[in-house]
């Protein structure tokens, strides 16, 4: 067989399964689990432009009771997303709030959002805080300088002082029983 004929049953089958792919792609969206798909997205605080992103790759053959069934299902999984424990890890962990939430419950998902990000502003601080303090702690154990001494001690307890701050607004305000 020659090099042309190879290369026409090869480009022979590469056509053959790309039209099929396209096709399986299609028939992928007839067997989907429509609420599932949008009860995860809606539990992920995704916006409500995803269900673009899946008709697109339906090569924009979404059916309206597909439609329907995600827009339920994402629903569903906002009541899960859209609570003030999640809101508070979402901010905790520095994600961004997107304003999914219905605006019935919003309120108290901003809220504990911002008690999240707050909570994550605290804890950082904190690292920085106990970097300083190491680093004066060793500058301080090498010193021969009393007045240097003094001054380091004087800033290693104020620096104590606000990490111990810290650390008594995280437990009064951000401690895992809320």
């Amino acid at each position: 067989m020659g090099i042309g004929c190879q290369t026409l049953i090869f480009l022979t089958l590469a056509m053959a399964l790309s039209g099929c792919a396209g096709r399986q792609t299609v028939a992928g969206c007839d067997q989907r689990d429509w609420f599932e798909l949008g009860r995860h997205d809606g539990a992920q605080g995704v916006t409500d432009d995803q269900l673009n992103k899946h008709s697109r790759d339906c090569r924009k053959q979404i059916r309206s009771d597909w439609e329907t069934m995600y827009i339920n299902g994402r629903n569903a999984g906002l009541v899960e997303y859209c609570t003030a424990e999640n809101a508070f890890e979402l901010g905790k962990m520095g994600l961004a709030y997107m304003f999914v939430c219905p605006s019935t419950v919003e309120p108290q998902f901003l809220s504990g959002y911002r008690k999240g990000q707050r909570a994550r502003e605290l804890e950082m601080e904190n690292k920085k805080l106990e970097g300083k303090i190491d680093n004066i702690s060793e500058k301080l154990n090498t010193s021969s300088n009393d007045f240097e001494k003094t001054r380091m001690t004087t800033e290693l307890m104020q620096l104590q002082a606000r990490k111990s701050q810290n650390e008594t607004e995280l437990n009064r305000n951000f401690s895992k029983r809320q």
